[in-house]
């Protein structure tokens, strides 16, 4: 529900485009949609090492794969799915993630199995099929029209209890965010809600008890509204599929629940898997890159990772060690690296050189275009059959890309759930968020620049907890790429630059 706009600088110069010193990758001929399929099934295929192999051959009915990123998670899930559907032939296996997109790419990778007993879906795509089994439809609100609905909420309850939670613009999305926390954790009642410890809620915006009330009395009228226009959104599809359990009958039997990213999911949402799982729970995790807001531990959940039931990956496959010390220099002001948590997972450099990403300072708004856009031409042309992402905090602003690359003879996509590809050759356009999950040959880092990334509208916005997962929106966004990576801004440019390790990266100033 966060606003944003950016003023737009004519400010007419020459560029130097980005030149990767390097020799192309591949031949020159355009990758084929055989040459897609013979990539995906390289994927499933390749060798695992000893720690992903053991990750695999767990035979337990509870496990948790903590690993960095690009250290094979997703694959070491796949390659399990692929052990179980072929040692018990009576059994169904789940797959789930957060994203659409993420969910996508593994739907094409999990083609490879050929199996219809593996089934993949994000958690709201599952709870909204089975809901529709059940008879159970109701229209599901979002973007303006949730935020629309919700600002009526505090409204309404600013005009009989006014407290500066509810009359202050500036609090909204922290309303709207802990509204989303409530659902999360299952606080229906006032009660629970008054005694729920906040851990992980950011310290800015301090809430006693009497801001609680006034919080979950907004809650409560947001939630009525919703009944009475017979809508919901997607954080209460967990809590109605719960409620309406005993109704699923044989549709809640998911024998092995297999589940990526899981850091990002709801403690609900996960609760409900769990009680689905008959046979086998098994999740993916790394909080070093969660990006929602979720609060739980695994006790919490109902799965028992003691005792030999966690695998950590500390290395990552996917990018150069260039790029992984860059990305470990910013993770280092990470609160869970800083406060020693458990569950964080340091990464082994990995042995793999390539070029040293590269900060390049624009001198406006269309000369930063302008650089990307000549960069990612020339790039393309020495290696094209190379998977180009340009990664932004917002998509909005990468929409000039799909309609400026093709007539320059580069193929350009946004890849979301119902489009795109992430293995066919050319650029690929996605928010940060979307990108997780996801890997390219190269990254361009578009618009790093203040409130942009870390994104707010007045500078009291930003609370610890926010910055901390503004920060790991951007560790995740560098972390998509295997050997370039190239990061652009112009104006004030980002505070998390100021914290990666200016020795890793080369500065260029271009256009100014």
């Amino acid at each position: 529900m966060r606003r944003h706009w950016q003023r737009r600088w004519p400010i007419c110069v020459r560029m130097r485009p980005f030149r990767a010193n390097l020799k192309p990758y591949s031949t020159p001929r355009m990758m084929t949609t055989t040459d897609s399929y013979k990539e995906q099934k390289r994927m499933i295929e390749i060798t695992l090492t000893l720690k992903q192999q053991e990750a695999v051959d767990y035979d337990g009915k509870e496990m948790l794969i903590k690993g960095i990123a690009g250290s094979g998670k997703t694959l070491v899930l796949l390659n399990k799915a692929n052990k179980i559907l072929a040692a018990q032939e009576r059994e169904n296996v789940y797959l789930f993630t957060y994203n659409g997109t993420l969910a996508a790419y593994a739907k094409e990778l999990a083609a490879m199995i050929g199996s219809d007993r593996l089934h993949v879906y994000t958690f709201h795509s599952w709870a909204s099929r089975m809901l529709a089994k059940l008879n159970i439809r109701m229209q599901m609100v979002k973007g303006d029209e949730q935020e629309e609905l919700l600002r009526n909420s505090v409204m309404s309850v600013c005009q009989t209890a006014p407290h500066r939670l509810v009359a202050e613009e500036k609090y909204f999305d922290f309303l709207a965010e802990e509204i989303s926390w409530i659902k999360g954790k299952s606080l229906f009642t006032l009660e629970s809600y008054l005694q729920a410890e906040r851990t992980g809620r950011g310290t800015k915006v301090n809430v006693d008890q009497k801001g609680r009330e006034v919080i979950f009395a907004v809650f409560q009228q947001y939630q009525g509204d919703l009944k009475r226009l017979g809508q919901a959104d997607f954080d209460d599809l967990a809590a109605i599929l719960d409620r309406s359990f005993a109704q699923l009958g044989p549709l809640k039997d998911l024998d092995n629940v297999l589940i990526d990213e899981a850091q990002d999911l709801q403690e609900i949402q996960l609760k409900l898997l769990r009680k689905c799982a008959n046979k086998r729970m098994i999740i993916a995790a790394d909080k070093g890159q969660k990006i929602y807001n979720t609060s739980f531990t695994w006790r919490d959940i109902g799965i028992n990772i003691t005792g030999g039931r966690t695998k950590v990956l500390h290395d990552s496959f996917r990018s150069t060690k260039q790029i992984i010390e860059l990305a470990y220099s910013l993770q280092k002001h990470d609160p869970i690296y800083k406060d020693r948590d458990e569950e964080f997972v340091h990464p082994v450099v990995p042995q793999r050189e390539g070029p040293v990403p590269r900060l390049i300072q624009c001198g406006g708004y269309d000369e930063e275009e302008e650089y990307v856009l000549r960069s990612v031409q020339e790039l393309y042309r020495l290696n094209p059959n190379w998977k180009i992402g340009i990664l932004c905090r917002k998509n909005a602003s990468l929409s000039k890309f799909q309609k400026r690359l093709p007539p320059l003879g580069v193929p350009a996509e946004y890849v979301k759930k119902m489009s795109g590809s992430a293995f066919r050759p050319g650029v690929k356009l996605l928010s940060f968020h979307s990108a997780k999950g996801l890997e390219f040959d190269a990254v361009f880092l578009y618009r790093l620049r203040e409130k942009v990334i870390p994104i707010y509208d007045q500078a009291e916005d930003l609370d610890e907890d926010t910055l901390s997962t503004e920060r790991r929106l951007l560790y995740v966004a560098i972390t998509r790429a295997k050997s370039v990576l190239v990061m652009t801004y112009y104006g004030r440019r980002s505070r998390f630059i100021d914290e990666l390790d200016p020795a890793l990266y080369r500065y260029e100033g271009v256009g100014r």
